[in-house]
């Protein structure tokens, strides 16, 4: 059977493959072209594809952390040098250049979580920071506090490590801070509670001249050690600040029955600001008896310092349309149950009253069993008393009627009334009821309500 061209063609020129470890090349008298029999095979078949693996379906979730790790340490590139043994020797022949390993694209998604030895990212949540001037320059910090134009007055008032002079005491608690010397310092929400700010943020932002200071955690234990903070605040972040450089800021106001001018810093700038020289800082300052020590504890979070500033009002004034705060709710004991429940009573009736007063039609209302109109009693009068009056004013023809309402002279109804009438007053008290009360200013005062229920009665 003949062959076919092609066929021929291939046999005569094989394929030039590389060389290789697996195949030793061939010498030159098998490279020469012959003609084979019939019935002969080919000395170099072709090579058959290449095998291609079927695609494996991905697996759902996200990678293990064994997977991405070593995938970073494929798509890392190589130096100079490198060695590639780990990757065969196939490639490197002498008649095929050194493969250069490329850095793979960017992959999508967040980027492979560090390992269990390495360093989480990012730094502390909570940090001292330096506050900026208004340049927005870093401040200069000694001490911890900011370095300020000291006022000579003033720091004949405190020492260098903020410990007051003349028998001024804080109106806060101080403390000193392991590793920090005999420096008195305070816990930040503490002055500004006292000071009237809800927390320490807006205290801080407000008063840009206050170093915030971060507790490192052994200078956290420490304090929690020695009953300075709850067990609780292990976890948090603790700011305080120096005792001297809240003295500085607000003077007067931060003593226990601080006057102005006289327990300032800056003297001088207070009475520029028009402050009255011995005049309280704050009034509304609980200050203590003779004897007995200042309730620093009503600034401390924990002791219940939002009775500082839960005063049932709100921060912000509302518009009139808003709700309005509600009154607190009246604690009844043993002593003034009986008060609360007279004025739970009298509440209890006027709503009833103002009830009825203004869903009681002017007009009245139309029964249809009697045909007539209807009005409350408390509406109409129980008595009516004609008089006619002469005015030269007024021609005789014109005849003008005037109401003039004229209420009893009492309130309620006396212990004399009977069931079917209330409201009869005293008038049916005889001199037996006066004579058992008890002391005389009682008897002449209910001598003198019969006397004017009585006039009053004659008048009808």
């Amino acid at each position: 059977m003949p062959r076919r061209k092609s066929q021929a063609a291939s046999d005569a020129a094989p394929p030039d493959f590389a060389p290789s470890r697996s195949q030793t090349p061939t010498s030159a008298v098998d490279t020469v072209a012959s003609t084979p029999g019939p019935d002969a095979v080919p000395s170099n078949p072709p090579s058959p594809p290449p095998y291609t693996p079927a695609p494996t379906k991905r697996k759902r979730g996200r990678p293990s952390r064994a997977v991405l790790e070593e995938r970073n340490r494929l798509s890392t590139p190589r130096g100079e040098g490198g060695d590639l043994d780990d990757f065969g020797s196939e490639i490197g022949t002498p008649n095929h250049p050194t493969p250069s390993y490329s850095t793979r694209g960017k992959r999508r998604g967040r980027p492979p979580a560090p390992g269990k030895n390495r360093a989480n990212r990012g730094g502390p949540s909570h940090y001292t920071q330096v506050p900026l001037d208004k340049d927005g320059n870093p401040q200069e910090v000694v001490n911890d506090e900011i370095v300020l134009d000291e006022d000579p007055l003033g720091q004949a008032k405190v020492d260098d490590n903020g410990y007051l002079k003349g028998g001024r005491e804080y109106r806060c608690r101080t403390f000193t801070i392991l590793g920090r010397g005999d420096r008195l310092y305070m816990l930040s929400t503490e002055p500004a509670r006292c000071i009237g700010f809800r927390d320490s943020y807006l205290f801080f932002q407000k008063h840009k001249q206050l170093f915030k200071i971060i507790t490192e955690p052994d200078e956290k234990y420490d304090l929690i050690a020695r009953d300075l903070i709850p067990h609780s605040y292990k976890g948090r972040a603790i700011g305080v600040v120096t005792a001297r450089s809240v003295f500085r800021e607000f003077g007067a106001r931060i003593i226990v029955g601080g006057r102005r001018v006289i327990d300032d810093f800056w003297e001088t700038r207070a009475i520029e600001e028009g402050a009255v020289e011995g005049e309280l800082a704050d009034p509304a300052d609980k200050l203590p008896g003779p004897g007995e020590e200042y309730n620093r504890n009503q600034y401390v979070a924990w002791h219940g310092a939002s009775s500082v500033y839960h005063t049932g009002q709100p921060s912000v004034p509302t518009q009139g349309n808003q709700q309005q705060p509600k009154r607190k709710k009246v604690v009844v004991t043993d002593i003034n149950w009986m008060a609360a429940h007279a004025q739970a009573a009298q509440s209890f009736n006027q709503n009833l009253a103002a009830f009825r007063y203004n869903n009681a039609p002017a007009t009245g209302v139309y029964e249809a069993h009697t045909n007539q109109m209807h009005f409350p009693k408390a509406t109409q009068p129980t008595m009516v008393r004609w008089e006619k009056k002469v005015d030269i004013n007024v021609a005789p023809e014109t005849v003008i009627v005037e109401e003039v309402l004229e209420p009893k002279p009492w309130i309620g109804c006396g212990l004399g009334a009977s069931v079917g009438e209330l409201g009869t007053g005293f008038g049916e008290w005889d001199d037996s009821f006066i004579d058992a009360l008890e002391t005389e200013e009682e008897k002449e005062a209910v001598r003198k309500q019969i006397a004017s229920e009585r006039e009053w009665a004659a008048r009808w």
